[in-house]
């Protein structure tokens, strides 16, 4: 026979406690993105970097970049974001809208500037056979000490 746990202090913490995830945003997401209206009621942590140097990221038309894993191609970068902690229903919206564009969830670690290393989710394109070079660019992408930041 289970015994009954519901009335624990830890288990009224488990059913109060919301979920939330962090996602990394480093386009059209990011504070004062067009699109930053999608996650506006989410909690923003602050301006964080990718901890590791595995990136690549283009300018797509001059409307929003697009970032690749350099798979050992030995040009990767950091990139710089921002960090926002989401609510369930938020995070879904922002998984629809991101997996339709063919971008695909990733779990990166991200540091700040004062060395805080945390996870977040971040939306990285997998594909970038499929993403034709004549639409690609570095017109907004501004590099600086190892890292990439979109300009909007």
């Amino acid at each position: 026979m289970e015994e009954d746990v519901s009335d624990t202090t830890m288990a009224k913490g488990l059913q109060t406690t919301p979920y939330k995830t962090r996602l990394f945003t480093y386009g059209t997401l990011k504070k004062g993105g067009r699109l930053a209206s999608l996650i506006q009621q989410s909690r923003y942590i602050g301006e964080y970097f990718t901890l590791h140097s595995a990136f690549q990221m283009r300018d797509y038309a001059d409307s929003f970049p697009i970032v690749f894993f350099d798979y050992g191609q030995a040009n990767g970068k950091s990139i710089k974001g921002d960090l926002y902690e989401l609510d369930v229903r938020a995070m879904e919206s922002i998984n629809q809208m991101e997996t339709n564009a063919n971008y695909t969830p990733h779990i990166a670690d991200v540091i700040n500037e004062q060395g805080y290393i945390t996870n977040a989710l971040m939306f990285v394109n997998v594909n970038r056979e499929a993403v034709p070079d004549a639409h690609l660019s570095h017109k907004n992408i501004i590099e600086e000490k190892g890292y990439q930041v979109w300009q909007q």
